[in-house]
């Protein structure tokens, strides 16, 4: 009986949505786009010539002749002369408003974002540092008992390293801000390392002691004093409880021009985790009709506070609105990156050189083993007490219990993830299925073995080309044959059954990451080419599988009736170019909720249209502005 009234139900249901469907094909198209190649990404990779929009969403895919019946006298007709239409391109993890402030920030002053830079090029001595601390605090007149943040810029060489990690120290810090409360970044993200002086942990370990010594991490002194280095979950409450707050106002500003970059390349939606006053100024965008780009965001700051976990929103994934909303909630990273990445492989930090400013070889010997948050014994450069609790266990079982989820987190190293997938499998056997859906981020360094385990659990994972382009390094420092099974094995997780999301991971251009993602070939090498995939498998991880991850599958991800219109014009056929051109792809056309948002200069002269909404400019000389500032 119960089978049948179901039945009954559901032959009602599809009944309604034909008729609504047939309905809609009967009012008058806002925008038809006609005699075009439409890459739909349906669940048969259907490919049509027209699509037609209606009130932000998808009315009608199919021949040009059929759809174009749709066209009244005020509909936007494009004759696409051929050229191919795709879904918005979505990406699932990267840093719009980081890139943003490191761009345009310097548009702000130091009063606006109340971060002050120490200036490492400059530094031989620890005097040097202090000396800038001095003459800072001169300047800005900064009140007794104000808390002062300083961000470590400029860090290249070991011997500045050493005078950051070794020879500074609460002490030392005290010597030149006597009276004020100071946090100074470790070189890294503020969130895995802070030093501060005595002040400043004067009031940390008076309202948080017992968590700070329970939950850890700082660094003891020879005597087994904490010498004022913090890392998580320590050096979080830092950043929550006492890091200043640029306005959303002074955010927004620089914010949108980001997203006109990212928009002019033909992203529609962008995952990222985000502090509270950078949710309000997308939001502020959003409020204003100047937000160009889909924002979906992981809560930092529901991560790493006492008690916080009972403030837990009781449905997470109801908040937010159609152009911004919370998909997760974010302990930011469960390790670091470069030498801080997690792992359980030996390592040799002279072979591997110098990855970037931060590298293998630069903090190698602070990290042999990495910045490992979820190891409870931290068997990388911690030089801490005992720590009896683990706080970030803790915190992932208080987020199934209240039906959270987490994603948008960094992961690099592979012992993170399987110390990660080790606590998901307690939690479901505790709680079936509370984990189905959780993401780890970015691929770097992933064991083989963990891939079905991972499958099994209903776990996804959000991978990043970029780290194909550190395929070398990885060999050079763990050995040939871990470069080959470990570096972004995307191949590997889909054969197991997992969607695999992409992202980039990185300011650059997501033409050139999504060939990296096919061809894996760096300076004219294939790397790894046993993890190869084909370019649909590509189109489909940067459409429907990220649409998936953003919890938005039944709205977006593919050209299909009733979705939002998130549709981008390219200039040539994605399918049919040889792959070594993808990088050459340009978006002429992006369409936001239906709304033109982006037009390459040119196609816009060809159409002859200048949409109010939309940025016309070419994607080129958006990033030319990158020079100016």
């Amino acid at each position: 009986m119960f089978q049948r009234a179901f039945f009954i139900v559901l032959f009602g249901l599809s009944f309604n949505l034909q008729l609504l469907h047939s309905q809609s094909e009967t009012q008058p198209a806002e925008i038809v786009l006609h005699n075009g190649v439409i890459l739909t990404m349906d669940d048969n990779l259907t490919t049509a010539q027209a699509v037609a929009v209606r009130q932000g969403k998808i009315q009608a895919v199919g021949e040009s002749t059929r759809i174009l019946k749709l066209a009244g006298p005020d509909t936007l007709s494009i004759d696409l002369k051929g050229k191919t239409v795709i879904p918005g391109l979505i990406d699932t993890h990267s840093h719009v408003q980081s890139y943003a402030e490191r761009t345009y920030g310097r548009t702000l002053t130091a009063e606006q974002t109340r971060v002050y830079p120490i200036n490492f090029r400059t530094v031989k001595t620890k005097e040097d540092v202090l000396n800038q601390i001095r003459q800072t605090l001169r300047a800005i007149q900064a009140p007794p008992g104000e808390w002062v943040h300083f961000s470590s810029r400029g860090l290249s060489e070991i011997d500045q390293v050493k005078i950051l990690f070794d020879q500074l120290n609460r002490w030392e810090l005290d010597k030149a801000a006597p009276e004020n409360p100071i946090a100074m970044s470790m070189g890294i993200p503020i969130e895995n390392g802070y030093l501060i002086n005595g002040r400043a942990m004067d009031i940390l370990w008076e309202k948080h002691k017992d968590f700070i010594e329970h939950y850890g991490r700082f660094w003891v002194n020879a005597a087994g004093e904490p010498d004022g280095h913090l890392e998580p979950p320590a050096s979080r409450l830092v950043m929550i409880e006492f890091r200043p707050r640029p306005s959303a106002r002074d955010l927004a500003s620089i914010y949108e021009k980001t997203l006109e970059e990212w928009s002019a390349m033909g992203v529609t939606t962008v995952a990222t985790k985000l502090h509270s006053e950078a949710v309000e100024a997308y939001q502020l965008l959003e409020s204003q009709g100047q937000l160009k780009v889909r924002i979906a965001y992981g809560a930092d700051w529901l991560f790493g506070v006492p008690g916080l976990d009972e403030a837990l929103p009781a449905h997470p994934l109801e908040l937010g609105t159609d152009k911004v909303w919370l998909v997760s909630a974010t302990a930011v990273g469960m390790d670091g990156s470069g030498a801080r990445q997690c792992t359980a492989l030996e390592r040799n930090n002279q072979a591997a050189g110098d990855e970037g400013t931060m590298g293998l070889a630069l903090l190698g010997a602070w990290y042999p083993q990495g910045q490992c948050h979820l190891d409870i014994e931290y068997r990388g450069g911690s030089r801490g007490g005992p720590i009896r609790g683990n706080y970030y266990k803790d915190w992932l079982f208080q987020l199934a219990e209240k039906g959270h989820r987490i994603a948008t987190t960094h992961m690099a190293g592979d012992r993170t993830q399987e110390l990660f997938l080790d606590i998901l499998e307690q939690v479901d056997r505790q709680m079936p299925g509370s984990v189905e859906g959780w993401a780890l981020d970015h691929c770097t360094l992933v064991n083989p073995e963990d891939i079905g385990r991972a499958a099994r659990l209903g776990v996804v994972w959000s991978c990043a080309p970029k780290y194909i382009d550190s395929y070398s390094t990885i060999a050079r420092s763990y050995g040939e044959e871990v470069a080959r099974q470990y570096v972004v094995p995307v191949k590997s997780m889909i054969d197991a059954g997992i969607h695999v999301a992409f992202e980039m991971d990185r300011d650059s251009y997501i033409w050139g990451d999504l060939e990296l993602l096919v061809t894996r070939k760096v300076e004219g090498k294939v790397l790894g080419a046993h993890e190869r995939i084909d370019r649909t498998t590509a189109l489909k991880m940067i459409t429907r599988w990220s649409a998936e991850y953003v919890l938005k599958e039944e709205e977006m991800g593919s050209v299909e009736p009733g979705k939002w219109a998130d549709l981008v014009v390219l200039d040539r056929n994605y399918m049919t170019i040889p792959e070594e051109e993808i990088s050459e792809i340009q978006a002429l056309m992006t369409l936001l909720g239906g709304t033109a948002v982006y037009l390459d200069s040119g196609f816009a002269a060809e159409l002859q249209l200048k949409p109010e909404t939309a940025v016309v400019a070419t994607y080129q000389s958006l990033r030319e502005r990158h020079t100016r500032f």
